[in-house]
C-alpha cells in the first residue's frame, strides 16, 4: 500500500474516532437531560471556583490563556475576576454590568443595552445552565458522551448572531452541572472557559457583584 493511502486511512480513522466521542440523543433523552440540568440549577443558589480561559484568535497561531475566579449567585449575579496574566473584572448584579481594569470602571445598565442583556443571559446561563439549555432564542443540538453531555446552541436572535455563531456547553453526567463553555464568535475567534475547584451553595457576598 502506498504511503499516501496509509496516511489518508489514518486521517479518516482519526476523524471517525473524534466524531464517535459524542452521539445524538433522542427527543425523550433530550427532555430528560434538560430536566436534569434545570433541576441541578434550581438546587444551586451559589457557585464559586476557579476558571481557565483559552482564547484562539483567527489571525494568530498562538493561544491566549487566562486564569481567575468565578462567583455566581441567583439570580443572574455573576463575577469573572481575571488574575493572570492581567487583572480584569466583569461583574453583573442583575441590573448593571461592570467592567473594571485598573482604577477604571465602566458601568452599563443591562436594560439600556440589548447587547449586554444578551451577554448577561449567556454568561449566567453558561455557568448554571438555567434559561439557556431550553431557551427559545437558540436552536439546540444535544449529544451524549461517555462522561458528559455536549449541547450546541445556535443563536436565532439578530443581536446574538452578531456576536456568536455558536455556544457549546459541556455538562458532567455525575452532577448535571456545566464543566466548560465554548464560545465561537462570528469572526471565527473561539473562547473556551473551563471551571475548576467548584463549590456549590457556599456563602457568597452580594458586594462582589457590585464592585
Amino acid at each position: 500500500m502506498k504511503k499516501s493511502q496509509v496516511l489518508l486511512i489514518g486521517m479518516w480513522l482519526c476523524v471517525v474516532s473524534v466524531s464517535a466521542q459524542y452521539r445524538d440523543v433522542t427527543k425523550q433523552q433530550k427532555d430528560e437531560i434538560v430536566n436534569k440540568i434545570t433541576k441541578a440549577a434550581g438546587d444551586m443558589n451559589t457557585m464559586q471556583g476557579d476558571f481557565i480561559q483559552v482564547k484562539e484568535l483567527s489571525f494568530m497561531d498562538d493561544k491566549v490563556t487566562s486564569e481567575g475566579k468565578m462567583y455566581f449567585k441567583k439570580t443572574n449575579k455573576i463575577r469573572w475576576e481575571y488574575t493572570k496574566p492581567y487583572k480584569y473584572v466583569f461583574s453583573m448584579d442583575g441590573q448593571n454590568v461592570r467592567m473594571t481594569s485598573g482604577d477604571k470602571t465602566n458601568k452599563v445598565p443591562v436594560r439600556s443595552s440589548k447587547m449586554f442583556g444578551e451577554i448577561s443571559k449567556v454568561m449566567a446561563g453558561g455557568v448554571s445552565g438555567s434559561g439557556l439549555v431550553d431557551s427559545p432564542d437558540f436552536d439546540a443540538q444535544f449529544m451524549e458522551g461517555k462522561d458528559d453531555y455536549k449541547i450546541v446552541l445556535t443563536p436565532k436572535k439578530k443581536e446574538m448572531r452578531e456576536m456568536f455563531s455558536s455556544v457549546q456547553l459541556f455538562v458532567g453526567k455525575s452532577d448535571n452541572r456545566i464543566r466548560s463553555v465554548e464560545l465561537t464568535e462570528k469572526s471565527g475567534d473561539k473562547t473556551t472557559i473551563t471551571l475548576k475547584n467548584v463549590q456549590v451553595n457556599t456563602t457568597v457576598d452580594d458586594s462582589l457583584f457590585a464592585e
